[in-house]
């Protein structure tokens, strides 16, 4: 079964703002970098797709909103050691994954004072 996939607002914000870092970098191939991030991360939510039961619970389930069932993919675009933590939820009786946020494992868990 293929799964549908949204994207919340909240990620998209998430999504352009990592966008504009990559692009402001021009140091490191600014926009093409942004433009070769942005295909893999789409590599990778299409991969989602084809099996979100296959990856386990992100430590904000249970923690950040309760009434959430949160899931995480890791998305490792480089050779670097770089993670991007792609939290989602499922509605299984839709088939609709949407996902809630795109972050860096550095950046604090979402249930954590930022």
């Amino acid at each position: 079964m293929n799964w549908e996939l949204r994207i919340s607002s909240e990620a998209e914000a998430c999504l352009k703002e990592q966008i504009q870092w990559y692009k402001s970098d021009e140091k490191h191939a600014g926009s093409e970098l942004a433009s070769r991030w942005l295909a893999l991360l789409k590599g990778a939510m299409t991969e989602l797709c084809k099996g979100p039961k296959k990856y386990g619970f992100a430590p904000e389930n249970g923690r950040w909103n309760p009434d959430l069932n949160i899931r995480q993919m890791h998305f490792k675009p480089w050779k670097t050691k770089s993670v991007w933590r792609v939290l989602y939820v499922l509605d299984e009786a839709s088939g609709i994954i949407t996902i809630l946020q795109v972050r860096h494992e550095r950046r604090k868990l979402l249930f954590e004072k930022q």
